[in-house]
């Protein structure tokens, strides 16, 4: 979690995700832990009295999967009553968003890193 400050009260807040591997479900946990640390970050910024106008979200990842298990056919099947996005829709930025009671769009921002001659993953972002 990082706050930028952009102008003399404006905060713009920056949500970081590391995984090494990233799935469907894997996705959803993802998105879980971006809307806990978007209320920690709100609940912070509250009480520090910052003003947060813009937010983005970040996945560091080595591989990205967004293909059904082939042994699963029930995993194809997507819940009713709800719209339904494509995690790849997501995943590049397209439609990205998280329910609140209602769903709030967000920028996401995925981040390829490499592994380096130690097996440590690397990458840079640069804004």
């Amino acid at each position: 979690m990082i706050f930028e400050r952009k102008q003399r009260d404006r905060w713009k807040l920056h949500l970081i995700e590391m995984k090494g591997s990233v799935g469907e479900e894997k996705w959803k946990e993802i998105k879980g832990k971006f809307r806990a640390s978007y209320l920690v970050a709100q609940a912070l910024a509250g009480m520090l009295e910052m003003d947060i106008f813009e937010t983005v979200m970040y996945t560091t990842y080595e591989r990205v999967e967004f293909a059904h298990p082939e042994t699963m056919p029930a995993a194809r099947h997507g819940r009713s009553g709800i719209p339904q996005i494509k995690m790849k829709d997501e995943w590049d930025g397209k439609r990205f968003g998280l329910n609140f009671g209602e769903r709030i769009p967000f920028s996401h921002i995925p981040i390829k890193m490499e592994r380096n001659r130690d097996g440590i993953l690397t990458g840079k972002l640069e804004w």
